[in-house]
């Protein structure tokens, strides 16, 4: 049984759920446990009474020390303060050996159980991003989609000062040594014994480094290596329904017409179905959407500056907008 946990609010059920039927569709040993981060998404988790899910509402959930910082975050910021109390809430109330966090964005194409067999005893695994040396100093050289922690010393120390250190510091901001709830994770190596770096290259395929596979049938290649796609990382992709009609788009990144046809129209039909099996509108099609041009010319600017300091200051700092629902979308 592969135990799997993950955090979302109503803004983000469709995600949530298809993240779920990703799962299901792959395999039929797992549980995924859900913190809901509102009373509306706890509700409809409950009513639906999915098998392989089990839900907790974040008002029963929320310790003193989170409820104490809550003030001082963002919406996003205080998410990802939660990230890790969540994740050590459900490890140690159920007494898992192991627990995987997911991030609800993913669509899982190939069993996971590949993971965890190259994982096999590790205390911690953990994913990189896949970004160029100076982003990776920004933003962190591993990414907070896909983390195991394995219920022994080194996994639980791991975890816990993770947990303390996010509730300490978690602010979009950039730091030497810290950005949000992810540049911490650099120091898992460093800090830990038994902690395993996921090599299968088929492991967060996402919009940000996408560009650098080979795409051939359900697998990816990069020089030697082949896999197949475990998972893709549905990185800011907006949904709407006009009518009938499901209309799903990149926010961030131009997409090539091969990335559309093997991850964004698999998505864009596991979404239909989850609005039309569990939340009943009724979808007759759908479309997928690149950038606009404007957006594209508008990105590829924004790209030249990215890793400078001043406008990451002035961007994270300044103009960061606080209470975003990010790219969520209420149905």
């Amino acid at each position: 049984m592969m135990n799997f946990c993950t955090y979302f609010d109503s803004y983000y059920l469709v995600k949530g759920l298809s993240l779920y039927y990703s799962l299901e569709q792959v395999t039929n040993d797992f549980h995924l446990y859900v913190m809901a981060f509102d009373k509306e998404c706890y509700d409809k988790l409950n009513e639906l009474n999915l098998e392989c899910l089990t839900v907790e509402l974040l008002d029963d959930f929320e310790t003193p020390e989170l409820l104490a910082v809550k003030p001082t975050r963002t919406k996003g910021e205080y998410c990802w303060t939660c990230g890790p109390s969540v994740i050590y809430h459900f490890l140690t109330k159920f007494n898992l050996s192991s627990i995987t966090y997911l991030d609800s964005d993913l669509m899982f194409m190939s069993n996971p159980s590949i993971i965890a067999e190259e994982v096999g005893g590790a205390s911690v695994a953990i994913t990189e991003q896949g970004l160029g040396e100076n982003e990776a100093k920004s933003y962190g050289k591993y990414c907070v989609q896909y983390l195991t922690f394995r219920n022994d010393e080194n996994g639980l120390g791991a975890l816990t000062w993770w947990r303390d250190s996010c509730i300490e510091w978690c602010f979009q901001k950039m730091e030497k040594t810290r950005y949000a709830d992810q540049k911490y994770l650099d120091q898992f190596p460093i800090r830990w014994k038994n902690v395993h770096v996921i090599k299968n290259i088929g492991v967060g395929i996402a919009p940000w480094n996408m560009h650098k596979y080979i795409y051939k049938d359900n697998h990816v290649i990069m020089g030697e290596q082949i896999s197949e796609c475990v998972f893709f990382h549905m990185h800011g992709v907006q949904i709407e329904l006009e009518g009938s009609t499901l209309h799903v788009s990149s926010s961030h990144f131009e997409l090539s017409d091969i990335v559309i046809d093997k991850f964004y129209k698999p998505y864009s039909l596991i979404i239909k179905s989850v609005l039309e099996k569990y939340l009943n509108y009724k979808v007759d099609n759908y479309v997928v959407h690149d950038l606009s041009l404007y957006t594209k010319i508008k990105y590829r600017i924004k790209k030249q500056f990215r890793n400078n300091r001043i406008v990451q200051w002035i961007w994270f700092v300044l103009l960061k907008k606080k209470g975003s629902k990010g790219h969520g979308t209420k149905f």
